[in-house]
C-alpha cells in the first residue's frame, strides 16, 4: 500500500525546519485536516497517500472559510482559514515534491482555492501607539533599585523594551539573539533565519543602545565567549548571563508592564511590530523600505500598514468639522 496519510504528514513535520511555533500551527492544520478527511470526507487518515485529490483540499476550505466577512469574528475566521489551508498546500507540494504522491497538482490547487477563496485584504491591525508610548514611558521611569539583582532585572526590562520599540523584531527572534549579533557602534543587529528562514538586519537608535550597553555592564559581561552571551538573559544574576530568554516570558513581561502603565487594551510583544509599521508609514518611509525592515515576505502584508491611519483620518476629519467632543464634555450642550 505504501506509506499512509497520517505517515506523510508526520514525514513532513519532522522534514521542515520550522521554529517551534511554526511548527505547533502547522501541525494543529494538518490535524485538522486529517479529522476533516475521516469525518466528513469519509477517507482514513491510514489510507495510502495516493489516495489524496486536490478536491480533498478544496473540501475542507470550503469548510473554513466564512459565509461573509463583515464581523470582526468573521474577519477572524479568515484569517484562520489562510493560515490553516496554507499548511495543507504546503503538505500537498512536499508530496509532489518528494516523489510520494505524483499523481497531485500544485496548480490545479491553487486554481482551485481561488474559486473558493474570497477577495480579502485582511483590515490593519488594531495598534494605539499611544498604549506602546505609554509603555516605553513607564518603562523609562522605573527607579533605580539598590539591590544589585533588582537593578539589573530594571536594566534589562528597559532595555528589552526599547529594543522591541524601534527595531519591530519577532519575539522569537528577540530571544534567539545574541550579543555578537548586535553592534553597538552602528546600531544594527543582525537577524537570522528568521521567518520564512530568511536573514535581515534591523536597526536601532541612541537611547536602545545606552540601554543595550548599560544593561550588559550590570551583566558583567567580560571575557572570551562574551560575544556568545544571549542578548537577554532568562535569569537576571550579575556575572551569570545564563540562557536566553524565553517567548514566554517576554510575554508575560509585556502583559504585567501594560497592566502597571495603566494601558486598558491588550498588548502583546507583537503589538511593537505593528507599532513600528504604523509609525514608519505614518513617517512617510517607502514601502520597500518598511518591507526590508519587517522581513516580510509579500509586500501584501507590507500594504496592509499603508494607508492613512486610523489617527491620521481622524485629524483631518476634525480639521474640516472641528475638534472633536465626547458628550458632556467641556463645551458642551446642556
Amino acid at each position: 500500500m505504501g506509506i499512509t496519510i497520517e505517515e506523510a504528514v508526520a514525514r513532513f513535520l519532522d522534514d521542515l525546519r520550522l521554529s517551534p511555533r511554526s511548527r505547533t500551527t502547522y501541525a494543529l492544520a494538518l490535524r485538522k485536516f486529517l479529522r476533516h478527511l475521516e469525518e466528513v470526507q469519509g477517507l482514513s487518515p491510514e489510507a495510502a497517500v495516493s489516495e489524496l485529490r486536490e478536491e480533498h483540499a478544496i473540501a475542507f476550505l470550503r469548510d473554513l472559510v466564512p459565509d461573509d466577512i463583515k464581523t470582526p469574528e468573521q474577519v477572524s475566521r479568515m484569517r484562520t482559514a489562510q493560515t490553516t489551508f496554507a499548511a495543507v498546500r504546503k503538505f500537498y507540494g512536499y508530496l509532489i515534491s518528494f516523489d510520494l504522491h505524483t499523481g497531485l497538482s500544485t496548480e490545479k490547487l491553487r486554481v482551485r482555492a481561488a474559486t473558493v477563496l474570497p477577495r480579502f485584504t485582511p483590515p490593519p491591525p488594531d495598534v494605539r501607539t499611544s498604549d506602546l508610548e505609554r509603555i516605553v514611558d513607564h518603562v523609562r521611569r522605573l527607579a533605580p533599585e539598590s539591590d544589585p539583582i533588582k537593578e539589573l532585572r530594571r536594566l534589562k526590562v528597559r532595555a528589552l523594551i526599547l529594543f522591541l520599540f524601534r527595531t519591530g523584531v519577532r519575539v522569537s527572534e528577540l530571544c534567539a539573539l545574541r550579543r555578537q549579533d548586535i553592534d553597538l557602534e552602528t546600531g544594527i543587529a543582525r537577524i537570522y533565519r528568521a521567518k520564512g528562514g530568511k536573514s535581515r538586519t534591523v536597526h536601532f537608535d541612541s537611547e536602545t543602545a545606552e540601554a543595550l550597553a548599560a544593561y550588559w555592564r550590570a551583566r558583567g559581561d567580560s571575557g572570551r565567549g562574551v560575544n556568545a552571551f544571549p542578548a537577554f538573559s532568562g535569569r537576571d544574576r550579575p556575572g551569570q548571563p545564563g540562557k536566553a530568554i524565553a517567548p514566554r516570558t517576554v510575554q508575560a513581561l509585556v502583559s504585567r508592564l501594560s497592566e502597571e502603565a495603566g494601558v486598558e487594551f491588550a498588548v502583546t510583544p507583537h503589538s511593537f511590530r505593528h507599532g513600528l509599521a504604523t509609525e514608519l508609514v505614518r513617517r512617510r518611509v517607502r514601502e520597500s523600505t518598511v518591507q526590508t525592515i519587517l522581513g516580510h515576505a509579500s509586500p501584501v502584508t507590507t500594504r496592509i500598514y499603508v494607508h492613512l491611519t486610523a489617527q491620521e483620518a481622524a485629524e483631518e476629519y476634525q480639521a474640516a468639522f472641528g475638534r472633536y467632543r465626547r458628550p458632556g464634555g467641556r463645551g458642551a450642550d446642556r
